[in-house]
């Protein structure tokens, strides 16, 4: 994981639970505009399901620190290697136009 991506994840445990919401509920945004844009890609029922769940669960009191949360979703990568579909996001991202902080992601 790269340095500058810990540091975000200590500062958003670092928030109180009501900040911790409103990253999460910027994140679903990003995550459903994301969705829409790539439709195609995806396994559609399960980010449906995840996204139900968020909406769902949006508003309640954390129970436990985000940082549980890192890493999941289920079905993601469907037996794919996780440092494989990293690379194919970087060159996709690459293609859309973020060509210079391709050589630095990696």
């Amino acid at each position: 994981m790269r340095t500058n991506l810990k540091d975000i994840f200590t500062q958003i445990d670092r928030l109180n639970k009501k900040e911790q919401l409103e990253v999460f509920n910027y994140l679903e945004q990003r995550f459903q505009k994301e969705l829409d844009a790539d439709k195609s890609q995806y396994n559609e029922s399960d980010y449906e399901n995840l996204l139900q769940y968020i909406t769902d669960n949006s508003y309640q009191e954390c129970k436990r620190p985000l940082g549980e949360f890192r890493g999941i979703a289920p079905n993601l990568l469907e037996g794919q290697d996780a440092q494989e579909w990293v690379n194919q996001q970087r060159d996709q991202w690459a293609e859309r136009g973020s060509g210079g902080q391709q050589s630095e992601l990696r």
